[in-house]
C-alpha cells in the first residue's frame, strides 16, 4: 500500500468519525454560553447512501451577532480553544462539496485523496477580543510546550486580569495514556532546583499567573454550567445558519 493510500485510510477514518459525531458549536449552560472554537464549527449532513457533505460554517453573521448580544447584555461567555490552527480532515470528494461561502472563509489543502480544511481561529470575534484570545492561545501553547504533560490539567483556563470579566477563554487538552517514559520529565521538573512546581500562564502585563491545576471534571463542569434561568446543557443555537 502506498504512503498516500495509507494516509487516506487514516485520515478518512478520522474524517468520517468527525462527521458522524458532529455536535453543536455552541451550548447554553444556565447564563453561560459555551462556544467550541474548533472542528465543531463545521456542520455536516449525511445522505441516505452514507456520504458526508459539509454544509455550513459556524457562526453565520446572525449567530455571531447573537453571541455578542449575549456577552454585551451581561451574559457569560466561555470560549473553548482546541489548537492554534483548526484543521478538519476529510476526503477530497467531501471537500469538493464544500459550499462556496465556507470555502471562501477557510484554506483548503489536498493531496488529491485527503484534504484538510483550515479554519481561522476566533475569526468571528471583534478585533480586541480576538487579540486577547490569541494571546491566551499563544501563552497556553508555551505552557504545553515547557511543562511535563502529566502535571497539566485537562482544561487550562484563562485567569484574571481580563476585560470584560464575563468572557473567559480556555484550552481543551486531549488526554494522553499513561506510560512510564512520561514520568522522567515529571521527576526532572519536581526535583530540579529553581523550577516552579506549578506551571503558569503569563498575564497580559507579563507577570506569571498560576494555571488552574486543581480543576477536576466536576469542577470544570460546574464552571461551564453555573446556575441560571436556562436549563443546563440545553442546546439553543445549532451549527447551521
Amino acid at each position: 500500500m502506498s504512503t498516500t493510500a495509507s494516509s487516506a485510510t487514516a485520515f478518512g477514518t478520522a474524517a468520517s468519525s468527525t462527521s458522524a459525531s458532529r455536535t453543536s458549536a455552541s451550548l447554553q449552560c444556565g447564563n453561560t454560553l459555551v462556544v467550541f472554537d474548533g472542528p465543531r464549527r463545521l456542520a455536516w449532513r449525511t445522505s441516505l447512501s452514507g456520504d458526508y457533505t459539509p454544509t455550513a460554517l459556524w457562526p453565520s453573521p446572525a449567530q455571531a451577532a447573537q453571541v455578542l448580544e449575549h456577552l454585551y447584555s451581561g451574559g457569560c461567555l466561555l470560549v473553548l480553544l482546541e489548537q492554534e490552527r483548526i484543521s478538519v480532515p476529510m476526503y477530497a470528494e467531501e471537500a469538493d462539496r464544500l459550499p462556496p461561502d465556507v470555502a471562501a472563509r477557510a484554506d483548503l489543502t489536498s493531496d488529491g485523496v485527503v484534504s484538510e480544511l483550515h479554519l481561522p481561529v476566533l475569526d468571528w470575534m471583534p478585533p480586541a477580543l480576538r487579540e486577547r484570545g490569541l494571546r491566551f492561545l499563544e501563552n497556553s501553547t508555551g505552557l504545553l510546550r515547557e511543562s511535563p504533560d502529566l502535571l497539566l490539567p485537562h482544561l487550562i483556563v484563562e485567569t484574571p486580569p481580563y476585560q470584560p470579566e464575563n468572557l473567559r477563554f480556555a484550552r481543551l487538552r486531549t488526554p494522553r495514556p499513561f506510560s512510564e517514559d512520561r514520568l522522567a520529565p515529571v521527576t526532572d521538573h519536581l526535583f530540579t532546583p529553581d523550577i516552579e512546581a506549578t506551571p503558569g500562564i503569563a498575564a497580559p502585563d507579563g507577570t506569571a499567573i498560576a494555571s488552574d491545576t486543581a480543576i477536576t471534571p466536576a469542577v470544570a463542569a460546574a464552571a461551564m454550567c453555573p446556575a441560571g434561568t436556562a436549563p443546563a446543557a440545553a442546546h439553543t443555537w445549532e451549527t447551521t445558519p
